[in-house]
């Protein structure tokens, strides 16, 4: 169950749709909940009170029709606040921290692809928190969600915190691992295409249980509930992750893309980089992205340099 979340809207319609899918999630009973709206900055004074004004009686709007899908005693908050977007709703959240961060795309493609690229990969990369970006409409708990995992110690967090966001009875699983060979693509004339298709299959096999060691080892640990129970179809394919997960996205259908954002190679070590902001842009489902639980001082701090 989810205890405490923070959601960032920005009272466009699709905010409506950020705050169903939200209703949607196993809360907890007595789940905290906060809506936050960010005004930007006016040149003028007098005009950013009554836009504020304007923004809190929107919010609370917004706030009354959550508050009638909440658990009955859930504790509803509105806050606005003035300022650079990716800025107060990172300060809020470390202020508040909130077990989730519910966020939605905005506007146009052109503005949205801005707003994925900057305000939302920026409170991921600085609030280090798991954070659902909402694409879908809410029509009820996700059925076809997807994991993209990486054979890292930080795989088993992306599955305990992605799997709290799927209600029981649950859906049938599954994950997509993308792999690439160390030799693929090099031009080596003592390598025959025979040599280097068994070389691209011995990867394959070796991705394979690389999986299955994975989750059968998290499953035998009996720390992320329902695993023991839950049933996992396999896409294991060659190639780089931005290209592997949004096809596997598509091939699956998927309503619920759930990542990783630190590890040792693919898409979890990318993700920081060019392969977070291509996946994000690319696929049409919601997009769930699970942090590393202790991220050390001196990388936080670097973060947070590489981000102001």
């Amino acid at each position: 169950m989810i205890h405490s979340v923070l959601i960032p809207v920005d009272l466009l319609p699709n905010s409506e749709r950020v705050v169903e899918r939200t209703a949607l999630l196993p809360l907890a009973a007595t789940a905290k909940v906060t809506l936050l709206h960010v005004v930007p900055k006016l040149g003028l004074r007098r005009a950013g009170q009554h836009v504020e004004e304007d923004a809190l009686k929107a919010l609370k709007t917004l706030g009354r029709k959550l508050a009638r899908a909440l658990p009955r005693k859930a504790e509803l908050t509105t806050v606005v606040k003035t300022g650079t977007p990716h800025v107060e709703i990172t300060r809020h959240a470390r202020s508040l921290k909130p077990e989730l961060i519910v966020m939605g795309r905005v506007g146009s493609r052109a503005f949205r692809e801005l707003f994925i690229g900057s305000t939302a990969e920026r409170i991921i990369r600085q609030a280090l928190l798991p954070v659902l970006v909402v694409r879908l409409p809410a029509r009820g708990p996700y059925q076809q969600p997807l994991f993209a995992l990486e054979d890292d110690p930080a795989a088993q967090e992306v599955l305990a915190f992605g799997l709290q966001m799927i209600p029981e009875p649950r859906p049938p699983l599954a994950l997509v691992h993308a792999y690439d060979p160390p030799l693929q693509g090099l031009v080596y004339p003592s390598l025959s295409p025979e040599t280097l298709m068994e070389h691209r299959r011995h990867y394959h096999q070796q991705a394979i249980h690389r999986m299955a060691t994975l989750l059968s080892i998290a499953q035998l640990s009996g720390r992320i509930p329902g695993l023991e129970e839950a049933s996992w179809k396999h896409y294991v394919r060659y190639g780089s992750p931005r290209m592997v997960i949004p096809k596997t996205v598509t091939q699956r259908d998927a309503d619920l893309l759930v990542l990783g954002t630190q590890g040792r190679s693919g898409v979890a070590h990318a993700f920081l980089g060019t392969v977070a902001g291509d996946v994000l842009r690319e696929v049409p489902c919601d997009v769930l992205v699970v942090p590393p639980r202790h991220t050390p001082k001196g990388r936080t701090r670097k973060l947070r340099r590489a981000n102001r």
